[in-house]
């Protein structure tokens, strides 16, 4: 908080210098300056603006949100962007510190507010579909994990972008037309999958995939929640991911991208089993990009994982 209260203070102070010379200054470029905080918003921006936009993205090369700090050159250029999209939520809360202090006429878009939020505790446990919640109420950030809420959040960000730049109305509308059919094929497909699941998820990782799980009725178990900084499990823990594992006779333990896989390949060894990818699509690694992988296709490959 004392780093984010001294980024504020240089923040305004930048503010008041670079306002003096803005008159005699002139924008270099007509196109909307869009500032996502990760990977999907950057992505579904990028499809609506049929490749005209690409924005500027603050996690990369696999940063972790959670321990994110802006600079104060990202805060500076925040307040100089048509459009900023973040997620919202306790890895977001500097975002929330900064909102005053910018006097711009820039439009914040929280993904978080377009969807129903669930809290990071509750559990949707196997075969008893059990919920367990806890007093502590604290939302899982990873809202774009399903299609669902995706769809809801691309629309959100094409109307902010049609307000905000209506002379290029043509590109998104039929940018978002494209993007809203593919995210809708890719909901039907991961729910042909899910249905055709014969056993739960097993998870030697966090699990942000909690908006999925409940969209598409899937089950799991998993070693630590969405958010948490836990990186060794229980002894109880791991006993119950090896019981499950082996119960239901699974043939994949599953990680989630940047993980050290160690809790995953331990069970899989434990139960004789391989690891596999699950991408949480959150932050993307340098190769990714340079791939072109986009939202749609790194939920297809989760897609493949599950069968």
């Amino acid at each position: 908080m004392k780093l984010i209260k001294k980024l504020t203070a240089l923040f305004l102070a930048v503010t008041v210098m670079t306002s003096v010379s803005a008159c005699n200054s002139s924008p270099s470029s007509d196109d909307l300056k869009i500032i996502t905080t990760n990977f999907p918003p950057y992505d579904f921006v990028r499809q609506i603006s049929e490749g005209t936009i690409t924005p500027k993205m603050l996690l990369s090369g696999g940063q972790d949100s959670h321990s994110f700090e802006p600079t104060a050159a990202q805060i500076i250029e925040i307040s100089e962007a048509d459009i900023f999209i973040y997620t919202g939520g306790e890895s977001d809360a500097w975002v929330e510190n900064i909102l005053d202090s910018i006097e711009s006429d820039v439009v914040f878009i929280r993904m978080m507010d377009y969807v129903e939020p669930l809290c990071t505790e509750e559990e949707h446990h196997h075969e008893e579909g059990q919920h367990h919640e806890h007093s502590h109420e604290e939302y899982d950030e990873h809202v774009w994990t399903s299609p669902k809420n995706a769809m809801e959040i691309a629309n959100a960000i094409s109307v902010a972008m049609n307000e905000a730049d209506p002379d290029n109305i043509t590109i998104y509308k039929n940018g978002f037309g494209t993007l809203y059919s593919e995210l809708s094929a890719l909901d039907k497909e991961l729910s042909e999958a899910a249905e055709n699941l014969s056993s739960p998820l097993i998870f030697g990782d966090r699990f942000p995939f909690l908006y999925m799980a409940r969209d598409y009725g899937i089950e799991y178990y998993a070693a630590f929640s969405g958010c948490s900084s836990e990186t060794e499990p229980s002894a109880a823990k791991m006993t119950e991911l090896i019981e499950a594992a082996k119960k239901y006779n699974v043939s994949k333990i599953y990680h989630i991208e940047f993980s050290t896989e160690k809790v995953a390949n331990t069970v899989a060894e434990a139960v004789g089993a391989k690891t596999a990818l699950f991408h949480s699509c959150h932050s993307v690694s340098d190769e990714d990009l340079k791939n072109g992988e986009t939202y749609v296709s790194l939920m297809r490959k989760n897609i493949e994982a599950m069968k």
